[in-house]
């Protein structure tokens, strides 16, 4: 079992035995002077941490900001970061002009706070523009009404038909909705049909709107729910191959380029395999992700697929990638 697997559980029955977790109980001191420390310090959050390179946005976020060599910024791990100001003024500055993205993905900054829980920070503000509401009814509640619904309204401005609002990261975005105009001299219990526009909008999942991960790792599409191996197998006995007719010599030949290239659908594993740890050092460690290979095959399959692959055996020595029709 994996370190991480262990983490994640409280405790573990074995039989008639379980396993606890070890508390340790620190006592009291003073932390007031710590406290008083962070005071001047912005706490971030990656929405998408394996598309975003935690060592890149520790470096060049002080840029962006214009604030080079005057802030410090250091990798928590987990996604998470933290970035130390010297003064006020410019920290209060960096939140006004918020939301920001990394590597085209949204991040979540807040003041820190003590006694927040693992989800903080968690909320992005943006501003909303509602297109489609009819003129007679563009006021100030109708707007706050959208804020109010989709987040926590901060402000409103008329003018450019939009509203200020401060959104839970972890839940999915609203992009489309009906307003119900009740009462009033003019109109009677008329609905519009909205829509919403996020300003600074980077990286969202088209399928279910989730700002933190990529339409293709949707785990609500069913395009990429995996097939287990239960399930496999009793396809390959309804219908007596691996997919389809025709497809069985694909499957001999392209076993052998599975296991010597791993899964090679995959040109941005490495990227999308990030894990971070460190103060400030945005170490990369790969994730041990499983590869699915073909079921097990005859000896006459076998000796197919390594005369398939002979002519290529110099190629894949040299790390070369066998592409096209042959099934890598």
């Amino acid at each position: 079992m994996a370190q991480s697997q262990l983490l994640s559980k409280g405790e573990m029955k074995n039989g008639d035995n379980t396993r606890k977790r070890l508390k340790i109980t620190v006592p009291h001191f003073d932390n007031s002077e710590l406290i008083k420390k962070f005071s001047k310090t912005l706490i971030g959050r990656c929405m998408n941490p394996p598309a975003q390179d935690m060592k890149a946005l520790i470096t060049n976020l002080p840029k962006i900001w214009g604030l080079e060599n005057r802030v410090t910024g250091t990798d928590l791990g987990l996604g998470k970061f933290q970035f130390a100001f010297e003064t006020e003024e410019e920290l209060e500055g960096v939140l006004r002009l918020q939301p920001y993205h990394f590597d085209y993905w949204m991040l979540s900054l807040a003041r820190w706070q003590p006694k927040k829980s693992p989800q903080f920070p968690s909320e992005i503000t943006f501003w909303v523009r509602v297109l489609g509401v009819p003129a007679e009814f563009r006021t100030a509640p109708t707007y706050e009404s959208v804020g109010d619904a989709i987040g926590r309204t901060v402000m409103v401005d008329v003018e450019y038909a939009r509203v200020q609002v401060v959104v839970d990261a972890f839940k999915e975005l609203c992009f489309e909705t009906t307003i119900d105009f009740k009462g009033g001299e003019f109109y009677a219990s008329e609905e519009a049909l909205v829509s919403l526009r996020y300003e600074k909008l980077f990286g969202f999942c088209e399928f279910c709107s989730s700002l933190c991960h990529k339409t293709e790792k949707c785990p609500l599409d069913p395009k990429n729910i995996k097939t287990s191996p239960e399930k496999t197998r009793e396809m390959k006995d309804g219908n007596g191959g691996w997919h389809e007719v025709g497809q069985h010599d694909d499957r001999a030949r392209s076993y052998k380029g599975v296991v010597i290239n791993g899964n090679s659908n995959q040109p941005n594993r490495e990227r999308d395999s990030r894990a971070y740890h460190g103060k400030g050092k945005g170490k990369v460690a790969d994730d041990h992700k499983w590869v699915k290979t073909a079921e097990r095959v005859s000896e006459e399959e076998l000796k197919e697929m390594m005369a398939g692959y002979e002519e290529d055996d110099q190629l894949q020595e040299a790390g070369e990638q066998t592409n096209g029709s042959d099934g890598t």
